[in-house]
């Protein structure tokens, strides 16, 4: 599917250095393809709409080697959905009030040098991503949000976010 990105407190070098995974990433959310009703069947289990593509990502991001539910800490508990070298992966279908605590995870991560790049995948706009579900995706996570918070509050973590397009 496609996407639009904002790239918040990056460098050259740090490009340079994770060039490998930002590639994945990129071709993974281009190998996933959108659908209004999205469903995919994984071991006699049929998954639908968030749970499908979480379910797809988890898929995809595996092929490609990436570390599933990476762990930055144990108490409190904080538990990413994708990591390789030091790339840590969010997938964010849930409520707006989670970007918070993927906020709070990539400054953890950043500051005890266990992530240099955070990435926070979010649909651009949920009405547009899921529109047979309006009433569900009511106050959902979506990227105009997630890059005014990651703007607003003073954060110095490399961030990728990345608002998935209602379109392929």
């Amino acid at each position: 599917m496609k996407f639009k990105d904002e790239q918040l407190n990056f460098e050259d070098n740090l490009i340079k250095s994770c060039q490998t995974e930002i590639h994945e990433i990129s071709y993974i959310l281009k190998s996933i393809k959108w659908y209004p009703e999205f469903s995919i069947s994984v071991n006699n289990n049929v998954y639908f709409h968030q749970n499908a593509y979480n379910k797809a990502f988890e898929i995809e991001f595996k092929k490609h080697n990436w570390d599933s539910q990476p762990k930055l800490k144990d108490s409190p508990r904080l538990i990413g959905d994708f990591k390789k070298s030091f790339v840590f992966v969010e997938i964010q279908f849930g409520n707006s009030s989670t970007l918070y605590r993927d906020f709070y995870k990539f400054q953890y991560g950043f500051q005890n040098k266990l992530l240099l790049i955070a990435v926070l995948i979010v649909p651009y706009n949920e009405l547009d991503f899921f529109p047979t579900r309006p009433n569900s995706v009511n106050n959902m996570a979506n990227f105009k949000l997630a890059n005014n918070i990651f703007t607003i509050i003073p954060i110095n973590v490399p961030t990728w976010i990345i608002g998935l397009l209602a379109e392929n």
